[in-house]
């Protein structure tokens, strides 16, 4: 198998139809367990049925968007880091893919971006390396890096910005491939395949009545 560069924009229908025939990286830490925001039942539920989670406006608005705004912020300054430029990608490779914040070139170096928090902080200290960072954020840059094998490391970056684009806070860590998880990663996928093939909506638990029956 390949990497394959693909002529699509994250968020367009085109590139959710894509997602939805591919197993992808931003899903990979919900299938492996590590995701604070996804529980792998949900994934099989949403991979069965076709049917991605629905967000309120105001995640749109106050996470996900605000997240793709620093993000154009932070590229920046993650390719004075890097010293060359980032491209936008979205690739496939076989049954894999990913949406990448920024590959190089020679597609040898890959940026991944992150709004700043609390958890990120703590694992985020001097000296700190890609292998300091909680899982989920582990197991996304280990299945980009399995979709493009040419990847040497990413820059991994976690950033604040106010709403003047004036930068708060910025930390940023190093990430190289980790075969070991590949591999985990791999076997993964491979079960929730059979999860999802064998996944039967009826059985899913009715809700539990609870309360007093109203007197006679």
């Amino acid at each position: 198998m390949n990497f394959e560069v693909l002529n699509l924009t994250q968020g367009t229908t085109e590139w959710k139809a894509h997602r939805a025939s591919h197993f992808n990286a931003s899903d990979a830490p919900a299938m492996m367990g590590s995701s604070p925001n996804k529980g792998r039942h949900e994934l099989v539920k949403e991979l069965a049925s076709g049917i991605e989670r629905d967000f309120s406006s105001y995640v749109q608005e106050r996470v996900l968007d605000k997240g793709h705004t620093f993000e154009a912020h932070a590229r920046p300054l993650a390719e004075s880091i890097i010293g060359e430029d980032l491209f936008p990608v979205v690739g496939k490779n076989g049954i894999y893919s990913a949406s990448y914040d920024g590959l190089t070139m020679m597609e040898d170096i890959g940026f991944e971006h992150k709004t700043l928090n609390a958890a990120l902080r703590e694992a985020m200290h001097e000296g700190c390396t890609g292998e300091s960072l909680p899982m989920a954020y582990q197991v996304q840059m280990e299945h980009q890096c399995m979709v493009c094998p040419s990847i040497e490391k990413v820059l991994f970056m976690a950033s604040e910005w106010d709403r003047h684009g004036n930068l708060i806070e910025e930390r940023h860590c190093w990430y190289y491939p980790n075969l070991q998880l590949r591999a985990q990663i791999v076997t993964g996928w491979s079960l929730l395949e059979k999860e999802v093939a064998s996944y039967d909506p009826s059985a899913e638990a009715a809700p539990e009545v609870v309360g007093q029956a109203p007197d006679q």
